[in-house]
């Protein structure tokens, strides 16, 4: 998995996002991970995403929650998800941006 170049998010990025927030960059870097074979976080940093989103699951209103259930929490994972395109379009220009 490449991140050459790439500013990876940090612990400390994570604890300061909303539930929102949460939403969106779980379904973000899993993009990056599933579908482009690079990061935009370590593995640790995304178990801590993960974990964050399931504490504040319930005050999550993103409208790209639906996409993400529990086994995906559970799993840390979001590789089966159909990822929206402002998920995908987000990701692409983040990754851009670092270079």
């Amino acid at each position: 998995m490449g991140s050459i170049g790439v500013q990876l998010k940090k612990k400390k990025d994570v604890k300061n996002m909303s539930p929102n927030e949460l939403v969106s960059w779980f379904l973000m870097a899993s993009y990056v991970y599933y579908d482009l074979g690079k990061r935009i976080m370590s593995d640790h940093v995304f178990d801590y995403l993960t974990n964050r989103l399931k504490e504040n699951w319930d005050a999550a209103d993103h409208s790209h929650k639906a996409l993400i259930n529990k086994s995906h929490l559970d799993a840390t994972t979001g590789y089966d998800i159909k990822y929206p395109s402002i998920a995908k379009y987000s990701a692409l220009e983040y990754l851009r941006s670092d270079k």
